[in-house]
């Protein structure tokens, strides 16, 4: 006989947004990050092991995720539901020392708002509660839908700096959200069509 799933450190409420709920990941959600981080835009726009096992989204559940809430390292990751147990659409984060967003969608999620809702839940969250005066957002080059979800969110383009994903050089847009409003230097987004 076994016991109940041992809680994982995360959120101990939830966020509430317009369209979403922020939450806790748990063991439930194993399956819908693998299908996400198995997708061509995951493998092309984030920085997850290729290819991505099961085994990867078990780690960053079980262990990368709560040691993040037990404050071993700088980074806060929600879950983006559309109900409070609702299965899970997608992954936002915030980045402390950077004070930066990082988020993904499920594919079955994407086209719905979900995320333009997610980013203002969490950077609303971001400005009031954790009190940062700005955050940060970046995503490489090609990723429209990203950026478009910057843009609706109300952060402020910045142009372009050159990085690297998985040791190759490439191009990422950047761009920022202060709570004292658009800063010095910015530029008009680019089309996103």
């Amino acid at each position: 006989m076994t016991g109940p799933t041992p809680r994982l450190a995360g959120p101990t409420l939830p966020l509430l947004g317009a369209k979403v709920v922020l939450t806790a990941l748990g063991e439930d959600d194993v399956d819908r990050i693998v299908e996400a981080c198995r997708t061509e835009q995951a493998v092309r726009f984030l920085e997850t092991p290729v290819p991505y096992t099961r085994a990867d989204a078990e780690e960053f559940v079980r262990v990368f995720v709560p040691a993040g809430w037990r404050g071993e390292h700088d980074e806060r990751v929600y879950a983006i539901r559309e109900s409070l147990r609702g299965p899970l659409a997608g992954v936002i984060g915030l980045r402390g020392l950077e004070r930066e967003v990082g988020f993904w969608l499920h594919p079955d999620a994407q086209g719905k708002g979900l995320m333009t809702d997610a980013v203002r839940t969490v950077v609303g969250h971001a400005e009031g509660c954790l009190t940062w005066p700005e955050v940060t957002w970046s995503c490489f080059d090609g990723n429209t839908a990203s950026m478009r979800v910057a843009k609706a969110a109300g952060f402020t383009y910045l142009g372009t700096i050159e990085s690297t994903q998985r040791g190759e050089p490439v191009v990422q847009h950047v761009a920022v959200r202060r709570a004292s409003g658009a800063p010095e230097g910015a530029l008009p987004w680019p089309s996103l069509d």
